[in-house]
């Protein structure tokens, strides 16, 4: 039976930041990769909970009948789904995982995990938490992202394009991890600022044996193996950080490895968001302004990984040419 929430008053509640937002967190769920609140902003934060009673309880008490806005299937299998409906809010499930009921207004997230898993809790911040920040008025694009010099560069591309290597690259080159998989983007005075989603790096196991002790540890703290993958999990997050520059990552056999694009439609840049399930005017608005600021500000790249150029020497191509055309502005 889990506890009712006012058996939880006097419990340590832990507060945590991620994609923007401060979470207060339930202490029975455990999520490697997030980042402990220093400062909390004056927002408040979005409850994160383990109450399967009372997600069954709103879901029922809902008053319209659900819509389905994400279903992810592989083959005949279905994998994830997301419905909504008012006022509930948005119940995500994914298989082997449980479920999670996201408050429509991105303040609450209340859990309902598969027992047999105990990596369950994964989830949360792979697919509920970004979708509490889009909820709560941020942008999550589909990237992984470094601060480096103080500016957020973001890597997007297809699955198995090298983002999380290239990454891993990058903070081996003296950059801090802000994501291995979404980072949320905040349009703030006409601005581009991105903060931090989880802090767990995954990389593949054949990768992986090629690095050395020093450059794992450069990586944070090994924790364990997750889907054949080795995950590292970095010790602090950076702080939020202007956009320097988004790579389009591909792979190709012909081609300049980078290419600064002058003119990139707001549309090529869409396929990059994250979250599909939110469609109220307010946010399709909001995602345009910000795919509009991305493209209109000099920070998108063509990125082309050659069959023989490896993730290093991209890290070293993108840091040579960040400071190139950093000596190019003073000039």
């Amino acid at each position: 039976m889990t506890p009712a929430p006012e058996q939880l008053a006097g419990a340590d509640r832990h507060t945590y930041s991620a994609f923007g937002i401060d979470l207060e967190l339930d202490p029975r769920i455990s999520i490697p990769g997030l980042a402990r609140t220093v400062t909390a902003t004056t927002a408040p934060p979005t409850q994160v909970r383990l109450d399967p009673e009372e997600l069954q309880r709103r879901w029922e008490a809902r008053t319209t009948a659900p819509t389905r806005t994400r279903e992810v299937r592989h083959g005949e299998t279905t994998i994830r789904t997301i419905d909504f409906a008012e006022p509930a809010g948005y119940l995500l499930w994914n298989r082997d995982h449980g479920r999670v009921l996201i408050s429509s207004d991105g303040l609450e997230l209340l859990c309902d995990p598969d027992p047999a898993n105990e990596q369950w809790a994964t989830i949360v911040v792979a697919q509920a938490l970004p979708l509490a920040a889009t909820l709560r008025g941020l942008e999550v694009l589909h990237a992984s992202g470094v601060v480096l010099d103080g500016r957020a560069l973001l890597i997007t591309g297809a699955t198995g394009a090298g983002k999380s290597s290239l990454a891993a690259a990058l903070a081996r080159a003296g950059g801090s991890l802000l994501s291995d998989d979404a980072v949320a983007l905040e349009l703030r005075d006409g601005a581009l600022v991105a903060h931090a989603g989880s802090l767990a790096l995954q990389l593949r196991a054949a990768e992986d044996e090629r690095l050395s002790t020093p450059e794992r540890a450069a990586l944070g703290r090994a924790a364990g193996a997750v889907e054949g993958k080795q995950r590292y999990v970095s010790a602090n997050a950076p702080a939020p950080a202007p956009l320097g520059g988004l790579f389009l990552l591909e792979r190709a056999t012909a081609g300049p490895a980078l290419e600064p694009l002058a003119a990139v439609s707001p549309f090529e840049l869409l396929a990059s968001t994250f979250n599909l399930s939110v469609r109220t005017p307010e946010r399709l608005q909001r995602q345009l302004d910000v795919v509009t600021a991305i493209a209109a500000g000099d920070f998108v790249h063509r990125l082309r990984v050659q069959p023989d150029v490896d993730a290093t020497a991209l890290a070293k191509l993108i840091g040579e040419h960040m400071a190139a055309r950093d000596i190019l502005v003073e000039l």
